[in-house]
């Protein structure tokens, strides 16, 4: 085969927005004084305290049990709520987001469809962890896996992408990802192609450096994109 895409895994593969979606939820219900919150608002807020802990939870001096309380209490200080109850509210969030795990749809169909007509990898930051949510959907087999902690480089770094590549036997491929600077600028700034998934209508800072797609559905649209 002479074509590879390679996937980010966490929203863009597994939907963890979903997932996250039930977790605060969960919150709201602990935390009434949330209830207010719109949860599109309350997932922005989410996501901007776990950007500030990920770099922490991927270097492993915090672990997701202290990242996860660090979340909640940033979220009552933005909100001004009460935080003697941060610790239930977390570990009720991460009851109900683990308990909720989807795939985002359309990704069993698009694989079913490249097998035997391209090379398929992922190329994930974290921890070894990212091998058990592949193993959890039943995503193998991949012809190349790199995920950070093991490769010893994080997106978007070229070296991540070399090693993928390298597994893959390839000198080319198609990168598929969700984050623009990890996935799209870290893609080609190594000479590959970039595929961006922006499922929530986010602008695109710079159109000319890849094709935009919102999901994985119709298949058949995401095969021509890849000219498959």
């Amino acid at each position: 085969m002479r074509t590879a895409v390679l996937f980010d895994l966490d929203d863009t593969l597994i939907d963890l927005q979903y997932s996250r979606r039930h977790g605060l939820r969960a919150v709201q219900e602990i935390l009434t004084g949330l209830k207010r919150v719109s949860l599109e608002e309350l997932e922005l807020a989410h996501d901007e305290e776990l950007n500030l802990t990920y770099p922490r939870t991927l270097d492993g001096s915090l672990s997701a049990e202290e990242a996860g309380r660090l979340h909640i209490h940033g979220i009552c200080r933005r909100y001004n709520q009460e935080t003697t109850r941060v610790a239930e509210a977390a570990a009720a969030y991460a009851r109900a987001q683990q308990s909720n795990p989807r795939l985002v749809p359309g990704v069993e169909g698009l694989f079913d469809a490249l097998r035997g007509r391209a090379k398929i990898g992922v190329v994930t930051n974290g921890c070894p962890l990212q091998r058990f949510k592949l193993e959890l959907f039943d995503l193998f087999p991949l012809d190349a896996l790199a995920i950070s902690e093991e490769v010893g480089a994080e997106k978007p770094s070229p070296a991540i992408f070399r090693y993928a590549l390298d597994e893959l036997g390839m000198k080319k491929a198609t990168m598929i990802g969700d984050s623009w600077d990890n996935d799209v600028l870290g893609a080609v700034g190594c000479g590959l192609t970039a595929i961006w998934l922006n499922r929530y209508r986010r602008t695109c800072p710079v159109p000319l450096l890849a094709v935009e797609i919102s999901g994985f559905e119709p298949v058949e649209d995401v095969l021509n994109v890849l000219n498959l």
